[in-house]
């Protein structure tokens, strides 16, 4: 399973803005220099995304993007599924062109079945909060002897 750069692209911009302090806007030309992002390629994924309430925008002097919701209430399976329209479905490739019997096929559709429902469910729980989190170094006990 591979992101769409559209999906890769509105992570990180997901991911700048909620390490923001809450409401700080960013400018699409800060967003763009910080991601890496053209600012027309930009421009298409904010919107879709202000389009569905994941962020919000501010016109004028200090005006810019921002989350519309706290980062513990933003899922990356809700970010995958406004820029590619679905979530992972390994098994569709099967079911489309048809398999035939083969010794294991129906174990197989069973097993790639799972395994679609355990990666949707993974990005669907996960939150941008816990992702920002996880590159925060955790706390380290020291002892002293």
């Amino acid at each position: 399973m591979r992101f769409s750069k559209k999906s890769e692209y509105a992570l990180r911009a997901v991911l700048i803005l909620a390490d923001r302090p809450p409401n700080q806007t960013l400018q699409i030309q800060e967003l763009s220099e910080i991601s890496g992002v053209s600012v027309k390629f930009l421009e298409q994924i904010l919107l879709a995304m202000k389009k569905d309430g994941i962020l919000r925008s501010k016109r004028g002097v200090g005006g810019g993007y921002q989350l519309d919701r706290p980062p513990r209430s933003i899922t990356l399976g809700e970010i995958i599924l406004v820029m590619d329209g679905d979530l992972c479905d390994l098994n569709s490739s099967t079911k489309a062109h048809g398999t035939p019997e083969y010794p294991g096929s129906s174990g197989l559709q069973t097993c790639v079945a799972e395994i679609d429902e355990q990666i949707n469910q993974l990005l669907n729980n996960r939150t941008i909060e816990e992702i920002l989190s996880m590159d925060r170094p955790k706390d380290m006990l020291v002892f002293d002897i």
